[in-house]
């Protein structure tokens, strides 16, 4: 059985004859992984199945030279955001969707890997904002300017709607939208401003998807027990990471709503992936699988696991994984 045929089961709500999985490190030790065990060592070396792929979009590339961005080599911090306020892109310009372009990336990694199943990774127009603006200077726009953000999210929406048809086309497996909309602890907004901001904006998005014939995850790190219903209601097929450090129950999400949505994710990158033994990460992965795992639909996966890892818990995590099977 390919990756792909693997990871096509779960979406499908089958078992498959093991667990898929992927993983994201730190990009320094991607790099460093990457020179000494070979191009794309994720899947070559290690056997994961999922790659995740990306439109180029240029959203507010104007903007782009005004932000001030810091680096110690390998984490970048913005200093100074693209705008100073949501005000300052009433007038932007927009782009053309249909340049074939901006899907080269994920054309050029399919024909590089068929046997992989591609996740083509766009982020919602909420988080576009927020990367330009920054967090706290959009809450205060969000009293001052709400109804420009209404209006910036749906000229947004719209171009992304054709991207989706064109992503499509590319014969990717995943339309997997990102966007943090927690902390640690809950959501960021209220239900009422996600389903104004994030939800509303991607409705039309997951719909084309779906019609499209491609299945829809959601990625946001933090704490999402208390807004599950909102990915639901937004026809949200599953959801990355189900951060463990965050306080996210895997049994209780199971129980709420293991027969809604599913996980690509579950796995502790921030204490026991880096910090735990080999035998800890073993004893993790058996836990998820057979709390997540158990209908088919589940594909375990990181989000970044820090530079810190000894690459012995890397080899156990893979190791662990392709040993559940079905």
């Amino acid at each position: 059985m390919t990756s792909r045929e693997r990871v096509k089961l779960v979406l499908d709500n089958q078992k498959p004859d093991r667990l898929p999985f992927n993983f994201w490190m730190d990009r320094d030790l991607m790099a460093e992984l990457e020179q000494k065990l070979g191009e794309n060592f994720r899947v070559n070396h290690y056997g994961a199945d999922v790659v995740e792929t990306f439109p180029i979009l240029p959203f507010f590339s104007e903007y782009a030279s005004r932000a001030v961005q810091v680096s110690d080599g390998k984490t970048v911090w913005t200093r100074k955001h693209a705008v100073e306020s949501v005000a300052e892109l009433a007038n932007a310009s927009y782009f053309d969707p249909d340049n074939p372009d901006f899907y080269q990336w994920i054309r050029n990694d399919r024909a590089k890997m068929p046997d992989v199943a591609l996740f083509a990774l766009m982020v919602t127009p909420l988080e576009i904002l927020l990367g330009n603006v920054g967090m706290e200077q959009f809450f205060c726009d969000m009293a001052d300017y709400g109804g420009l953000i209404d209006e910036i999210c749906e000229k947004i929406s719209k171009i992304q709607f054709r991207a989706v048809e064109h992503i499509a086309k590319s014969d990717v497996d995943v339309l997997y939208l990102a966007g943090d909309i927690c902390s640690t602890k809950s959501a960021l907004m209220s239900d009422g401003d996600l389903r104004r901001y994030c939800f509303g904006p991607i409705k039309k998005l997951v719909e084309r998807a779906h019609e499209c014939g491609l299945k829809v995850l959601f990625h946001t790190d933090g704490h999402v027990m208390g807004i599950l219903h909102l990915f639901a209601e937004c026809g949200i097929d599953g959801i990355n990471p189900l951060q463990f450090s965050a306080g996210n129950d895997a049994a209780e999400f199971m129980r709420a709503y293991g027969d809604r949505l599913m996980v690509y994710g579950g796995m502790d990158n921030c204490f026991v992936i880096p910090d735990g033994t080999e035998d800890d990460i073993r004893e993790h992965i058996a836990y998820l699988f057979e709390t997540l795992g158990k209908n088919g639909r589940f594909i375990a996966s990181s989000h970044d696991i820090p530079s810190k890892v000894p690459l012995g818990n890397i080899d156990a995590m893979a190791e662990a994984i392709k040993g559940c099977r079905y």
